[in-house]
């Protein structure tokens, strides 16, 4: 028979307790550290990028590596949402997931594969992504309220997260992301301002890696 496995020494969950609560069934071996967040610096904003964010309030919107269903008309639907409400547009197509109908283009939009959200979300009015944890704790450290369109896996839990916490309006799945959807909850995001800052404030206190690395170096060592 095989021997059983021994129970974890440590677990380290890098996710921020202003996004998360502790589950009061979680063992004490279980350590919520903090979102995990390079301070160092890192590459510099390519310059038609950095002249567009500091140009004046506009939407961010990023799906990351998420491309199921029609970029084109995803597009649309962040742009028409994001004129709505007198914003530019910053569209990060990532691996596919976003494009820009020719009818949308215009001085007001700026389309590029990626740029880095710690550098960019600081001075976006809303962000519109997929909800994936890094771009969840990226965009609310920045102090930015979002719109989360959740396509998979753990998305639409951080993306409920968000709600709750008042970070922006409830998910809306990815089939129901019309321009009319978008447009209205671009609005409650708005919305939701101050508390993204208030909260961005607070998990920018955060040292999510020294914490992780406290609980290390308290481990006892092995013989």
């Amino acid at each position: 028979m095989a021997a059983a496995l021994a129970p974890p020494t440590a677990t380290l969950v890098a996710a921020s307790p202003q996004l998360l609560d502790r589950p009061a069934d979680w063992p004490a071996s279980v350590h919520l550290t903090g979102a995990w967040h390079d301070s160092s610096p890192g590459a510099a904003l390519e310059p038609a990028v950095e002249d567009f964010a500091r140009g004046g309030p506009f939407l961010l919107a990023t799906f990351g590596s998420m491309a199921a269903g029609d970029p084109l008309a995803r597009g649309r639907a962040v742009v028409g949402a994001a004129r709505a409400h007198g914003l530019r547009t910053l569209l990060l197509t990532g691996w596919g997931g976003l494009a820009l109908p020719e009818d949308c283009t215009g001085p007001d939009v700026l389309v590029r594969a990626g740029a880095p959200l710690d550098l960019v979300a600081p001075h976006a009015a809303a962000a519109v992504h997929h909800g994936g944890a890094g771009t969840v704790h990226a965009v609310a450290r920045a102090g930015v309220p979002a719109v989360v369109v959740p396509f998979l896996a753990d998305q639409p839990f951080w993306g409920r997260q968000v709600h709750d916490r008042s970070l922006g309006p409830a998910p809306l799945p990815r089939r129901r992301l019309t321009t009319a959807a978008l447009t209205a909850a671009v609005g409650e995001a708005l919305g939701c301002r101050r508390r993204a800052q208030e909260v961005g404030e607070r998990i920018r206190q955060e040292d999510g890696l020294a914490a992780a690395l406290a609980v290390l170096e308290d481990l006892p060592a092995h013989p």
